[in-house]
């Protein structure tokens, strides 16, 4: 297994349920700040340039939270069991997944992008989206 993936944000998902799993796997680090995900060496992976991929053998899965489920359902006899025991836990387990990507996800990656990103790329910080 290798991941593509920058070595922090989203791509951290994906790692961090390889690592809960223990699974054995490679990291390619995409560096985002030079453009490298829009070279034709990457989107000859991922055609759309996005971060993270998983690559098993022939097989490409991008978008951290579908590779989370990906290996969380492969390899659910190893390691702890991350998708639940019962149709109600895989319930629980899928609605916080979307509680994470739909409320939590949206203003914290505009918090990091502008207190972060946009200083290092020499953009002014929006105070607005930082206030609120």
């Amino acid at each position: 297994l290798t991941i593509y993936a920058p070595l922090f944000a989203s791509s951290k998902r994906a790692v961090v349920t390889l690592v809960e799993k223990g699974v054995s796997f490679e990291t390619v680090n995409v560096d985002l700040m030079k453009g490298e995900q829009r070279q034709p060496e990457y989107l000859a992976i991922q055609p759309f340039g996005k971060i993270p991929v998983l690559v098993d053998g022939d097989y490409k899965i991008f978008e951290s939270r579908a590779i989370m489920r990906y290996i969380a359902e492969k390899y659910r006899s190893q390691g702890p069991d991350l998708l639940g025991k019962t149709i109600e836990e895989r319930g629980q387990v899928e609605q916080w997944l979307d509680v994470e990507a739909t409320s939590y996800h949206p203003p914290l990656l505009a918090l990091t992008l502008n207190i972060v990103f946009a200083p290092l790329m020499g953009f002014p910080a929006d105070e607005k989206v930082i206030k609120e």
